[in-house]
């Protein structure tokens, strides 16, 4: 239980102290995110395209939960009339669905065998990208498109050789050889290729020594390293390479308070350059956008970090809605690969009546756990504590700045639940922690996402599509996530069946490559 402290109502001029005047400009009403995507507004920016265009939305580990914190938070901190996506969402000509999630492996999915799903038409297992568990590889849609002529483009805010980009190109196994991945994308040359993972590319950081940035370049793409190239990039027809981190793109919180990070450049600006790009092309496009990072904030148990990157992707949106009007006849999915962490906006409050307000209030974090905790390392109790008020925006008690030191410590145990990233779920349980006596004002007030875990979950996504023949596509019910492979192949006239597996024929497979064959036999069962 934590001491008598009351932080309920931090005034005006604490919240100027612990915020700084960076992050309280922010916090007016149109300013974040919209100040740093008004820099480069898309109006005016697109031309129409000269062949068929199809963008396919994913927002990775994006439970409805955060989704609707997304509009809350957009609407009612940041004033905005409306969210992008709640319009399309209420939009007569929206067709709206519900698409399930399993893998043939088990009913919680990996990114791997959910985006293999939609790129192929087929279900594999967790961990691999577009094969069978017995190493027959998938055709993606992808490979099935480019020959016709069609541009391939892929954008998102993790590494490019992570498992959502990865299943549109890569055949392997497991997810995790991203080198190897990476040869797949030179070997594919996707027209378009915009994220993080420039380590997977550098001859300093491969273990084959292989430049294939540079290999890239003598195949005639323009390769870009940092924001400000991206932007100044012509619209060429020429195909773009951007790898603007060595790993992941750093959160959007964390790029909107550091000005060190102001050389990556956002999902929306990544996304406006490439379909410049791609609409130059004769033969229409395919384009994959991602806000990969929504996933990592969820595992984390990081309810701000995953706020902040779903308005981003709701940023994207407002790009893809301005190319619509130019070029209404693209045809655009937007969907999640599968829930995270059990992402709840829990009740608060006597009659649950300080939920909104306590939602609301996370909107104070100036940083991502992630940037957080690389600050922590090595820090007393009482530097954690004032590190945690000034990141977040909540003091803390002393004992629960104890509780993250002892969450960081080797062989830490957690609370109880499948809380496996540490000292996170220890970080974002605090902030959600607010106690109320039967009687009086709360001695705590914090903010209220509850998580269950630091791991996926198996709940059915959102599915919506509009644009271009949306409402002919069937995609207003529930479906299959391999049903969406059928609507990008009717979309470009491609004709091609994936061979399949059941599980039981999968199974010996599984079994011979396990390590821990019992505790793979209770999943496969």
């Amino acid at each position: 239980m934590e001491k008598d402290e009351n932080t309920s109502g931090l005034n005006r001029r604490e919240m100027l102290r612990l915020l700084g005047a960076g992050a309280v400009a922010a916090m007016l009403p149109g300013m974040l995110p919209e100040a740093r995507a008004a820099e480069n507004s898309p109006d005016g920016q697109f031309e129409r395209a000269k062949g068929p265009c199809l963008i396919f939305v994913v927002g990775d580990g994006m439970p409805t939960g955060v989704v609707r914190a997304m509009h809350e938070v957009r609407t009612g901190v940041f004033g905005r009339q409306d969210s992008n996506l709640y319009a399309r969402l209420r939009d007569p000509m929206s067709s709206i669905g519900y698409m399930a999630t399993a893998s043939l492996s088990s009913i919680v999915t990996d990114s791997a065998p959910a985006s293999a799903a939609w790129s192929t038409g087929v279900h594999t297992v967790n961990r691999s990208l577009a094969a069978l568990p017995d190493g027959r590889p998938l055709k993606t849609i992808f490979e099935l498109v480019k020959p016709r002529g069609v541009a391939c483009g892929l954008v998102t805010t993790t590494r490019v050789t992570h498992a959502t980009p990865a299943a549109w190109v890569s055949h392997q196994a497991d997810r995790d050889l991203e080198d190897v991945i990476a040869s797949d994308m030179l070997a594919f040359k996707p027209d378009v290729l915009l994220g993080g993972g420039r380590k997977h590319f550098e001859a300093t950081q491969r273990k084959d020594g292989k430049d294939l940035l540079a290999s890239f370049a003598s195949a005639g793409y323009d390769v870009v390293n940092d924001r400000a190239a991206l932007l100044a990039a012509p619209a060429s027809a020429k195909p773009l390479v951007g790898l603007f981190s060595g790993s992941h793109i750093a959160y959007n919180v964390d790029r909107l308070n550091d000005s060190n990070l102001s050389n990556q450049p956002s999902l929306p600006e990544m996304t406006t350059a490439a379909l410049r790009r791609l609409s130059k092309n004769p033969g229409g496009f395919l384009l994959q956008v991602e806000a990969g990072r929504i996933d990592h904030a969820s595992h984390s148990n990081d309810a701000w970090a995953a706020i902040m990157d779903t308005i981003e992707l709701d940023d994207t949106l407002g790009v893809i809605d301005a190319y619509l009007k130019v070029n209404p006849h693209t045809l655009v999915i937007f969907t999640s690969d599968h829930g995270n962490s059990g992402w709840g906006v829990n009740g608060t409050g006597p009659g649950y009546n300080d939920a909104t307000m306590a939602l609301r209030s996370y909107h104070a974090g100036k940083a991502s756990f992630e940037t957080t905790i690389k600050r922590m390392k090595g820090k007393s109790v009482g530097e954690i504590q004032n590190l945690m008020a000034e990141m977040s925006g909540y003091p803390i008690s002393p004992e629960d700045a104890e509780l993250i030191v002892q969450s960081m410590q080797p062989g830490y145990q957690p609370f109880p639940g499948d809380f496996i990233y540490q000292p996170d779920a220890t970080m974002g349980r605090i902030l959600a922690n607010s106690v109320y006596p039967k009687h009086g004002a709360p001695t705590v007030r914090r903010g209220n996402v509850g998580f269950t875990s630091c791991n996926h979950t198996a709940e059915d996504q959102i599915l919506l599509a509009y644009g271009h023949k949306a409402k002919a596509q069937g995609l207003d019910r529930l479906v299959a996530n391999t049903d969406l492979y059928a609507v990008m192949c009717r979309a470009f006239d491609v004709h091609h069946t994936n061979p399949t597996m059941t599980l039981a024929e999968a199974r010996p497979f599984l079994l011979a490559k396990a390590t821990d064959t019992e505790s793979l036999r209770r999943h496969i069962t």
